[in-house]
């Protein structure tokens, strides 16, 4: 692949450290704590996006195929309403793909994404 992966996060950087420990995550991350990156991509924050019922059914779900659910990190509060997005960027900056999500679990599928850098030297975001 002639591209890149980063991770931004919004929230705190122990978060941060802490959920890229736990993940194993093999990219860089950002931190955007001022949301620069947020607020130009046109990322929102919301209760209802977050905490829906599209996302109480994901849950529901996972824990019904007995997988683990996140926990809260212990004394680090970021921002639970933030809604995320994915993005593939080539390299001169230029918006290839743009996904912002509409609930807390939607995330565009594998395959869309890797159509996508097939076409293009690329930078893809993750927030």
């Amino acid at each position: 692949m002639n591209g890149k992966v980063i991770i931004i996060s919004f929230g705190l950087r122990e978060g941060a450290l802490k959920w890229m420990q736990e993940t194993q995550c093999p990219f860089d991350m950002l931190l955007d704590a001022g949301r620069k990156v947020y607020h130009a991509f046109g990322l929102k924050r919301s209760v209802y996006k977050v905490w829906g019922v599209a996302a109480m059914v994901y849950y529901a779900e996972q824990m019904m195929e007995g997988k683990p659910l996140p926990k809260p990190y212990e004394n680090i509060h970021d921002d639970t309403k933030q809604m995320g997005g994915d993005f593939i960027l080539d390299k001169e900056g230029r918006a290839k793909f743009l996904y912002p999500s509409k609930t807390s679990s939607d995330r565009p599928d594998i395959s869309v994404l890797l159509d996508v850098l097939k076409v293009t030297k690329i930078l893809i975001f993750r927030s």
